[in-house]
């Protein structure tokens, strides 16, 4: 399980963190060590905290407190309850929560096809709280992992703050397409003065190579090429308003990058790399023009491939197995 999983890793990193907090003196015999504390600091769930604290009492480096917590081996030291900060655990000032962050990202990474699958799924209501205990890590984490799932379109809060996955139905797909049509053309021509030869160089290098190897090409690698231009280079346009509301509509990037060449095989013929370089060998002509039509066919052609890969894949995909899932309310859009 997930859970299990992390919760033995950031039980090891926590274990390290304050194993080497001791032997340097930050944390100075007779100092009190409470739980609580050492899980906020880090954005971990108490749950690994105690499995490291309980480590370090078995190794001799703790002690049980009479009052609640642990102690650094007192040997006749005095009682030291004085706040213990991210620099007493080595870290900087600004870097409090230092290891949150790392486990953060890393969790979007495994949570982010979850919801996928879901959403394909329909609009389908969940507890953070269970999640959080699923996957193995403190509420913080999770709440910031879902905020970024809520960013990328994948999950909503509603008026009560409950969470829900966003139904990706043809629908909604259509609506986004529709949003792509109007901003995103324009975000990559705007993009041209700001994006370096060398990348575009490599993008076109990537996709000729793709062109020559299909069907011999990853998922991943599929996921890349569309990441180059779709989300990178539009990050490059000057209007931020509109990176910002291009990027409600990375979920059907995202809904691709797993279940094309998973539930959904790879299609015959290949199904980007031709359209891409079109629009790359505008930007690299700076042809403004260029990119605006060329970008339009693009998104135009696309639409139909992802209703027809989003259906099969609804079809090839059971009923999912997370037990932090509440109810699933409809297909609808919220």
């Amino acid at each position: 399980m997930q859970n299990s999983e992390n919760s033995e890793s950031l039980a090891v990193k926590t274990r390290a963190i304050l194993r080497k907090s001791i032997e340097s003196g930050r944390l100075n015999p007779g100092r009190v060590i409470v739980e609580s504390t050492i899980a906020e600091l880090i954005g971990a769930s108490r749950s690994p905290v105690k499995t490291a604290l309980a480590a370090l009492h078995a190794e001799g480096q703790l002690a049980r407190y009479a009052g609640r917590g642990f102690i650094i081996r007192p040997d006749g030291a005095e009682l030291d309850r004085r706040p213990i900060t991210a620099a007493t655990l080595g870290l900087k000032p600004d870097e409090t929560g230092a290891l949150k962050v790392r486990s953060s990202e890393k969790l979007y990474a495994i949570v982010e096809p979850d919801l996928v699958r879901c959403a394909i799924r329909g609009r389908i209501g969940f507890s953070e709280a269970d999640a959080a205990t699923y996957y193995g890590v403190g509420r913080t984490i999770m709440h910031e992992v879902l905020l970024t799932a809520q960013a990328n379109g994948l999950a909503r809060r509603d008026r009560r703050s409950r969470w829900k996955t966003v139904a990706l139905n043809e629908k909604r797909v259509i609506s986004l397409y529709e949003l792509r049509r109007y901003l995103e053309p324009h975000a990559l021509a705007s993009a041209i003065e700001r994006l370096s030869t060398e990348g575009i160089e490599r993008m076109a290098a990537d996709l000729r190579r793709a062109v020559k190897s299909y069907p011999d090409v990853s998922p991943s690698d599929l996921f890349k090429m569309e990441e180059e231009l779709h989300i990178h280079c539009v990050e490059k346009c000057p209007n931020k308003e509109i990176v910002e509301a291009l990027r409600r509509t990375r979920c059907v990037h995202i809904a691709s990058r797993y279940v094309l060449g998973n539930e959904v095989k790879l299609p015959k013929d290949e199904p980007f790399f031709e359209e891409h370089l079109k629009i790359v060998r505008a930007l690299d002509s700076k042809d403004g023009p260029a990119v605006l039509e060329e970008a339009n066919a693009h998104i135009e052609t696309a639409l139909p491939k992802l209703l027809t890969r989003v259906k099969l894949a609804k079809e090839a995909l059971g009923q999912p197995n997370l037990p932090f899932l509440q109810s699933q309310c409809s297909s609808e859009i919220l």
